[in-house]
């Protein structure tokens, strides 16, 4: 059976409200597999901890910090909209076929994180610092996926947008192979629940040959609408190699056209075709909150938001039954 499910943002202020409201809103739609509601950046819901305990400062959006402030730090990790997600379902008694939980990788997480002011490269951020990120982030990623479980989260999924950058055609930038497959693994093993992987945008085989070889990982989530030279990417055989599933974003995240029920047909089928049956978890092709700021109302972007998720819930029940 196809599940539908949602990578994680939505186009609404943030308010523990408005997360109940999406909540109630996706089990009204039908959706199999909710998130909790990112109703915020996913990198500032990922660093608070870190914020309000000093060791990261927050200036007009940009985090800065060292490698010595963070690995000093000695604190607890909270969410407080994942777990009033869960209050939420089980308040209201949602019937769910699971919960999902977003996660933002530690890669991503480096990317983000400023060693001095005055440049927004790259190259001056944490992700140039390799023990860093194979010890201390990947600690730290872990203490927040180790939390999710607790909270009843029954899939976490890693969004790791960076890794379609760093991992190149030929070669990769700052880690080897074995350095990703080795962090992303640890992070997956502390998780004794399904995992996921999401990455954004375009990307080239490479990516899918090294992620396939993450043994935790069960599902790789990418974009097919807004990339459909995706769908060149997957191969069969890999899949079946690996035992991993694909979980496709079939309706575009931030444009404002409401795709026909149709069309996220016709794509959903041929990557399931492509992929031998190997998917699952199908969604938009990321979080919707690249629908922000669209149609200049909140309410217009979250109600199209909510109409492109009942396009994918529909197809994946119109292409379940004609699988049965």
């Amino acid at each position: 059976m196809l599940r539908s499910s949602h990578i994680g943002s939505f186009p609404l202020e943030y308010s523990l409200s408005n997360v109940e409201r999406v909540i109630t809103d996706l089990a009204s739609l039908g959706l199999d597999v909710p998130p909790y509601p990112q109703l915020r950046s996913f990198i500032d819901i990922y660093l608070e901890p870190l914020v309000k305990a000093g060791v990261v400062t927050s200036e007009r959006g940009l985090f800065y910090s060292s490698p010595k402030e963070i690995t000093s730090w000695r604190g607890n990790v909270s969410i407080p909209e994942a777990e009033y997600a869960v209050e939420v379902v089980k308040r209201f008694k949602l019937g769910f076929k699971g919960l999902r939980a977003p996660v933002t990788g530690p890669f991503t997480l480096a990317s983000r994180i400023y060693i001095s002011r005055g440049s927004t490269t790259l190259s001056n951020t944490l992700l140039t610092n390799h023990e860093f990120v194979k010890e201390t982030l990947k600690e730290y990623v872990s203490n927040f996926v180790k939390y999710m479980v607790t909270l009843g989260y029954t899939i976490v999924f890693l969004d790791e947008p960076t890794l379609g950058f760093i991992i190149g055609a030929r070669r990769n930038l700052y880690y080897s192979d074995v350095d990703i497959i080795e962090v992303l693994d640890y992070i997956a093993k502390n998780a004794d629940v399904e995992v996921g992987i999401h990455v954004c945008g375009r990307i080239h085989k490479r990516v899918l040959e090294l992620l396939v070889r993450v043994s935790k990982v069960k599902y790789i989530s990418l974009e097919f609408h807004d990339s459909p030279t995706n769908i060149e990417v997957i191969d069969r055989s890999l899949l079946e190699k690996y035992d991993k599933i694909i979980s496709p974003g079939i309706v575009s995240s931030k444009n404002v056209r409401l795709e026909s029920e149709e069309e996220a047909y016709t794509l959903l089928e041929r990557i399931y075709t492509v992929s031998g049956g190997r998917v699952d978890l199908v969604s938009a092709d990321c979080g919707f909150g690249g629908l922000r700021g669209t149609l200049g109302n909140s309410e217009e972007e979250y109600k199209l938001a909510l109409m492109k998720l009942e396009r994918v819930i529909k197809v994946c029940g119109k292409l379940g039954k004609q699988l049965h």
